[in-house]
């Protein structure tokens, strides 16, 4: 297999970019490959990503049913395991309850959403970034990678496409 050159493309405006990943999936490069880096959020439509799968939702959702378990165990199983009668009142008081039940409801939700936050974004990571100081500057980069056969044909179609400036990472200290 032959090893892969990675190109940072620098762009002033977002139309060209959109153009450049059409460009870069025509020439089968795959999506894993391409990168979008921006100092602005740019929703996944504007550049006709695909869209990303988050698990945090689901993780969050399970954190609040187990929480909301726990809650319910403390509330109405502890009593009824040990049950102590007290003048009259109910064994397992409403009030109370729903209270109790309530926080441990959203402790489970903050927790699992905390620790899924961490999950998902590979805290910590230890690999190699590519960036370029331009970014910050209100650039948008495109990160991709390709064969060194296609190398030239990438800059020529970037060039096409007004490219501001190519920049081969592995190379140049940024």
């Amino acid at each position: 297999m032959d090893e892969q050159v990675t190109l940072l493309a620098l762009f002033r405006e977002i139309t060209p970019v959109a153009d450049v990943l059409d460009e870069l999936r025509r020439h089968q490069i795959d999506e894993r490959d391409i990168t979008v880096i921006s100092g602005a959020p740019y929703p996944l439509q504007v550049l006709g990503r695909p869209m990303v799968w988050e698990w945090l939702p689901l993780i969050a959702i399970s954190g609040a049913i187990v929480g909301f378990l726990v809650g319910i165990f403390l509330n109405v199983g502890t009593p009824l395991l040990y049950s102590i009668h007290v003048g009259g009142q109910p064994l397992v008081p409403i009030p109370p309850s729903a209270i109790i039940t309530y926080e441990f409801t959203m402790m489970g939700l903050l927790v699992s959403t905390f620790l899924g936050v961490l999950w998902e974004s590979v805290f910590p990571s230890y690999g190699p970034k590519q960036y370029h100081p331009k970014i910050s500057d209100g650039r948008i980069a495109i990160l991709f990678r390709c064969t060194p056969q296609e190398q030239g044909a990438m800059e020529e179609m970037l060039h096409q496409h007004g490219v501001e400036e190519v920049v081969n990472p592995q190379e140049t200290k940024l």
